[in-house]
């Protein structure tokens, strides 16, 4: 059972299924939480359950969808969007799996047929080498726990599936790493990725990894795992079935890491930029890899609890520079709202060859007596957060009142294709899809040019221009909605090449006057006005603060939000018109605003 990575003959063979043949097709769902129940609070055998069912769902979705979980309610909406009349699955009879015992009757045949890949607690990365074998060979990763009532003993006497990959004791960080011919790098973590290097890495898929806290759970001194959406579990079937490369090592080299803290300086840091070169030689730098993951900042690597001195954002900068070096994008799954189920389902989802973005109805004219106002409605740089978030907005009352910019970066298109499908045809003639984070995915555009700190590559602007136009043509993008450099300046060379396909821009780190370069408007946002459950009397506070920083004469203010609703951003705009009217403050849509920001700065009518 071999890794299948294009959308090619799967598809097809899927959608070629019409009338009485769909409706033979049955769709198996699990209840999560239904069927953990039996575990009763054991972390352990919770984890290992969802695991070993995630894997099945990862290989056996690859054809055509086969398994479904309902994880969190956002599930029960996505499925019946999916099986809607119209739409690719409508038609598949339904049947619950209502136990672990009935899953593994179900999938027995399946599971002797494929055999295990055996991991272990001791040396964690080994269930990430696991799962990469799972997408490779088709070995399902299970911990090697020979207890009464653990997975591995239960699965194994109900299927009579046998061991084909034993990585228990198999890893040292001694003498040679097993079956190759190099050193130990002195730490069994790093030999486990150096291994599946050797043996997988030109089998995995030439444009995607996973970056997913591996098996250690919360604990250094035992397994433990009280939130699997926060140890990513439910997201390792879109792994399995894209036959991605998965791992986990921190950004860091100027501390050991808190999970190996006896690990030589450097040695995690020192795979990753092996994963990267190894990953961008694939296509040669000529086509643009997503990271599907994010730094695991709850978990370790940061100064959370105490496991690094470095912070939270400082290491998701830092990785992200690292990753922008080498050609790479993120699909930022960041904790919180994680986790992700069923993408192997939904990446299936086919989209219209082009969609179209509503434009305004009314040209405005430019007022100097008005302060515009636009904002971007973000974060929506991840797929889990994107697809838990579209539902929740669709249904709020005030949704299509205001014109709102929302930046859901369109690469993630290829995970959860069904979600922006949906805005597309479900929201209003109000709502406006522009990119998020830089573009058609989340890297630092000035590290895509030379020099290239931390791979020595040369550029790889054209080749992401070509990734960005490819989403922005499909899905009629003209704005990026906040263009990340981290601590550096965005560079003029950068704002002269996005002009070729773009209108505007907001920038966290960009010219502090507005810029016009080309076509483009460049714009520094004013502020990072509120984010989820924003308390909007401070919102507004903060804005005008800022507002107040800039010369009268700014008439443009662009403000990030970062999972606020339709109804708060409402909120907000009345409380700014309340609390200052003499600002004679405006909303409005992203193609105005940015077109007459251009024509009052070319006029010297906008600071």
């Amino acid at each position: 059972m071999k890794a299948r990575y294009s959308r090619r003959v799967r598809r097809v063979k899927f959608f070629l299924l019409k009338g009485d043949i769909i409706m033979k097709q049955t769709l198996y769902t699990l209840n999560v939480e239904k069927v953990l129940a039996e575990c009763n609070g054991n972390t352990v055998l919770r984890y290992d359950m969802l695991k070993l069912i995630v894997a099945v769902q990862g290989l056996k979705n690859r054809d055509f969808p086969e398994i479904y979980l309902f994880w969190q309610p956002v599930d029960d909406f996505w499925l019946k969007y999916m099986t809607k009349e119209g739409n690719f699955m409508h038609g598949m009879k339904q049947q619950e799996i209502a136990s672990f015992d009935e899953f593994l009757s179900i999938f027995g045949d399946f599971i002797r047929t494929c055999g295990l890949a055996v991991w272990e607690w001791a040396v964690p990365a080994t269930m990430n080498v696991a799962t990469t074998a799972c997408g490779v060979d088709g070995y399902l990763p299970v911990r090697y726990d020979t207890a009464e009532n653990s997975i591995f003993t239960r699965v194994t006497a109900a299927t009579g599936a046998e061991i084909k990959l034993n990585l228990v004791g198999k890893f040292t960080g001694e003498g040679m790493v097993p079956d190759t011919d190099r050193p130990s790098t002195g730490s069994a973590k790093c030999d486990a990725y150096v291994w599946a290097l050797e043996k997988y890495m030109d089998k995995t898929n030439p444009t995607l990894l996973v970056y997913t806290a591996d098996g250690g759970g919360f604990r250094r001194e035992e397994p433990y795992y009280p939130d699997l959406g926060n140890c990513f579990v439910p997201n390792h079937d879109y792994a399995i079935t894209k036959g991605a490369f998965v791992f986990d090592v921190t950004c860091w080299d100027d501390e050991t890491p808190w999970d190996d803290p006896d690990q030589p300086l450097g040695a995690d840091f020192a795979i990753m930029q092996e994963v990267f070169m190894r990953q961008y030689k694939k296509t040669d730098g000529q086509e643009m890899t997503t990271v599907c993951g994010f730094i695991p900042w709850h978990i370790k690597y940061t100064d959370a609890g105490g496991k690094g001195k470095h912070g939270g954002v400082e290491s998701e900068w830092r990785f992200t520079e690292v990753l922008s070096c080498y050609n790479f994008v993120k699909d930022a799954d960041a904790a919180g709202y994680c986790g992700l189920a069923n993408a192997s389902v939904f990446t299936q989802f086919p989209l219209d060859e082009k969609y179209h973005n509503p434009r305004p109805a009314e040209k405005m004219e430019f007022d100097p007596s008005k302060t515009y106002v636009l904002f971007y409605v973000g974060d929506y740089d991840a797929g889990a957060w994107t697809a838990k978030h579209i539902p929740k907005w669709y249904k709020d009352p005030m949704l299509g009142k205001n014109p709102l910019m929302w930046c859901f970066n369109p690469n993630l298109s290829d995970r959860i294709p069904m979600a922006f499908d949906f805005i597309y045809k479900n929201y209003t003639k109000n709502d406006y899809f522009e990119a998020g984070d830089s573009g058609a995915g989340y890297n630092n555009p000035r590290l895509l040019y030379e020099p290239r700190i931390f791979s020595g590559l040369p550029d790889g602007h054209e080749v992401n221009d070509r990734h960005n136009k490819k989403y922005f043509d499909r899905f009629d993008i003209e704005v990026i909605g906040f263009i990340i450099d981290g601590h550096k300046p965005t560079t003029q060379q950068e704002m002269e090449d996005f002009s070729k396909y773009i209108i505007g821009a907001s920038m966290n780190n960009g010219p502090v006057e507005t810029t016009v370069v080309g076509n483009a408007v460049y714009m520094r946002e004013t502020c990072d006005a509120g984010a989820e459950h924003v308390n909007v009397d401070k919102c507004v506070e903060l804005m005008l603060q800022y507002v107040d920083h800039f010369p009268k004469e700014k008439r443009f203010h662009i403000f990030r939000t970062i999972l606020v609703s339709p109804t708060d951003h409402d909120r907000i705009m009345e409380k700014l018109k309340e609390v200052r009217p003499e600002a004679n403050f405006e909303l409005i849509d992203p193609y105005n605003f940015f077109r007459m920001a251009k024509e009052a700065k070319e006029k010297g009518l906008t600071w």
